[in-house]
Formats: C-alpha cells, structure tokens, sequence
C-alpha cells in the first residue's frame, strides 16, 4: 500500500468505516474535483444508430399547374430559396390559351357590369321591369366567377412570364430545394412535381428501437442528435420479425448541426423517477458489485451506493442522491483504493 493510502486510511472517522477524510494536501495530489448532482428530468434508455430525414409535415411540392416546356430555371438542386422566390420559367400552350381567356372574360366583366348598371337605372326610374335588371346584374356576376376561375388558373402557377404563353413556377415555402425535376428544353406534364422543398428548420431523425425497450418510449420523449435536444413524434406499433425492433422518429429543434440523408447517432430517453438526479458517468464506480459514487461531506467523501436508471456516453442518472450533492468526478480510482484499505 503506497504511503498516501496508508495516510488516508488512517484518516478514516471512527465508527463510520466508510468515509474517506483527506488533507487539503492530499486532496490536491490526487487531484480530485467535484461536480453537483442536478435533479434529472430525463433518462438515457439507448444510444442507437439513426438517419437524418426532411420532416415530411415540412416538405412541399412545387407543382407544375399545366402541360409545359421549360425555359429555364433559376435555382439548383440544395439551394436555399424564400417563399415565393422564382424556381423556372416555363412555356405552354395551355397558360396561352387560358390568359387569352382571361382577357376575354375580363372584357365580358367590364361590358356586363356596365349594363348591369343601365338596366338598374332605367328600372328604378320605371322605365323596365325588375326583373330585367335582375337578370342583368346576374351575367355579370357569373362573368366575374368566369374571370376570376380564369386568374386563379394563372396564379396557380406562380404569375405570367414576360412573354405571351409563359408563366413562373415559384416556392411555395421558404426552405431548401431538395429535389429538382426540371431542366432546360424538357417537356413536363401537367401536375408533375416539378420541385420538392424542404423547411430548413423542420428535420428528423429515424431509427429502430429494440422490442425490449419500445414500450418504454412515448410521443413527446426527449431526444439528442449531435449536440441538439427534440421530441418522439412517433413510434411504431408493429414489431419487425427480422430485426425484432419497431420504427421511431423524432424531430430536432432548429439549430441541429446535421443534414438530411446524414448517419448519426441518437440518445433516446425516458421521464426520470421523481427522485433521480443526473451526474457525471465518470462517477460511478464498481464497489463490492454495486455501483457507487463519492459524494463530498464536510468531513471527508463517503462512498453511496446508487440505482442507475440509465447512461448515456456522458451522464447517467441515479437515484440514491440528492439535488446539489457534490459528487467527485476525477481521482474516483484513488478513493476506492482509500476506502477499501
């Protein structure tokens, strides 16, 4: 037994076998330091292998309104791009032949309404019957229906070109192109998904959750991805015969620093017990078969024996502390040595 052991275990409180008193001295040659132990909210379950998905409630199709040839387009494939901001410029056909429609209608509006408002007079002077203005006043309403059918056709597809026949497919969200299906001099059909963006700020991550602990993990479960905290949005409820897991996928808070199509891992967790706190792995310690921290008192570090409910790569969280407790993070080995000699 080296002479510093020999020191501590002759520094041991009688009648209480178990506690450890050190010097100032002795303390800072074995380095030791301490954290606090915070009460724990959450439990690590598993540390599983997972993909970074687009949250599929934050994708959206940019929709080619009707049969066209491209002219051109103005972004790229990943770009990032705001709401509304121009994807292509397409020709076709069928855009020509519903704006001249839409003059036409808009013409029979401004003639309809204009007699609309004639026969009103003439019938509130008594000149013609009612019903004549009634009449009237109804060919021009379904003028208007007629013209506005006609520019909602048009702006269905993001407004009209420069030119007669073309027309601008725009974003219909801010967000990043995740898929792009037009190029240059290609004919697309009507209603082909012409782009797919994606929300920047809406990703999510898919992973398989053993059988054993997928009853233990709820909708709205706490998550860690790469530094980032989200939610379970939803869990399987059917069990792979092959790989004896379900599906699970969470969605990540704004800021993750991942990309879809990105292989990661995830630290899936469960609501902790009311009395657990959450410590420094680094902590615990094997002693006599029980898993057991140092805990700083006034007098010297007492070892305690605690409950694991669960570990991640960096924390785990007992029960068998308390709030604010001082646990010793470095120089754990050395106090085993001490408290058993």
């Amino acid at each position: 037994m080296s002479a510093l052991v020999v020191a501590l275990a002759a520094g041991k409180v009688m009648g209480d076998q178990t506690l450890v008193r050190l010097t100032p001295e002795q303390s800072r040659a074995m380095s030791l330091k301490t954290t606090v132990a915070v009460a724990a909210t959450d439990t690590p379950l598993a540390s599983l292998p997972a993909t970074v998905t687009p949250a599929l409630n934050g994708r959206v199709v940019a929709a080619v309104p009707f049969a066209a040839v491209v002219v051109r387009v103005d972004v790229l494939e990943g770009q990032a791009v705001g709401a509304g901001q121009p994807l292509a410029v397409l020709f076709s056909q069928d855009a020509l032949k519903v704006s001249a429609e839409l003059a036409q209608a808009n013409a029979e509006v401004r003639m309809t309404e204009a007699a609309a408002r004639r026969t009103r007079t003439l019938a509130s002077e008594g000149i013609i019957a009612e019903a004549r203005s009634e009449e009237a006043s109804t060919r021009a309403e379904q003028a208007r229906i007629m013209a506005n059918e006609r520019g909602r056709l048009l702006a269905s597809a993001g407004g009209a070109g420069r030119r007669a026949g073309e027309y601008v497919l725009k974003a219909p969200i801010a967000g990043r192109v995740s898929q792009l299906n037009l190029q240059p001099g290609s004919g697309v059909e009507a209603m082909a998904p012409g782009a797919v963006i994606d929300r920047d700020d809406r990703l999510w991550v898919e992973a398989r959750l053993p059988a054993d602990i997928a009853g233990q993990v709820e909708i709205g479960s706490i998550v860690e991805v790469a530094g980032a905290r989200g939610r379970v949005v939803a869990v399987g409820s059917a069990i792979d015969p092959r790989t004896r897991s379900v599906v699970m996928r969470a969605e990540l808070a704004s800021g993750a620093d991942v990309v879809p199509g990105e292989a990661t891992m995830i630290t899936v967790t469960r609501r902790s017990s009311p009395d657990a706190v959450a410590v420094p792995r680094v902590s615990l310690i094997q002693i006599n078969g029980r898993d057991t921290v140092f805990v700083r008192r006034a007098n010297g570090y007492l070892p305690v024996a605690v409950t694991v409910e669960g570990r991640s790569d960096a924390q785990a969280v007992v029960t068998g502390l308390n709030p604010g407790d001082e646990v010793v993070t470095s120089g754990v080995s050395q106090l085993k040595t001490a408290s058993e000699g």
